[in-house]
């Protein structure tokens, strides 16, 4: 296979900005990380933000879900994971927006439970919280 018929993947950019990061070339590892997001399927922003949230890196979850949304935003999917990365750092009111959203993009009655109830648990947490 011609090298110059690969198309890049999702994953191998991340993975070479990544280990640009490490070797101090920022600015490189962030033309990889854009290129990424440019050529990214819906699944690949949602595993790949859940992957960033396991090591702690929620503000690149964050961000990487909101643009997710923002790319397809006829997604249930895509609004519900940026609501369960808002209930995972703490902010109920974020994600009690999202995930209504994200209620409002399906009427498959399985989704509409999941949805419900990661909205009880925001809920909770609000009134916990005050």
């Amino acid at each position: 296979m011609n090298a110059a018929n690969v198309k890049p993947d999702f994953m191998d950019l991340r993975t070479r900005a990544e280990l640009l990061d490490l070797c101090g070339d920022a600015e490189a590892a962030e033309r990889l990380r854009n290129l990424s997001i440019e050529i990214a399927r819906e699944v690949d922003l949602v595993c790949y933000a859940y992957q960033l949230m396991w090591r702690d890196r929620y503000d690149e979850a964050i961000d990487l879900l909101a643009r997710n949304a923002a790319a397809h935003p006829t997604s249930w999917n895509a609004w519900h994971s940026l609501g369960e990365a808002f209930e995972t750092i703490g902010d109920p009111d974020s994600a009690a927006t999202n995930y209504r959203t994200a209620a409002e993009l399906t009427d498959d009655r399985e989704n509409l439970e999941l949805i419900e109830g990661a909205l009880q648990r925001v809920n909770r947490l609000e009134a916990a919280a005050s």
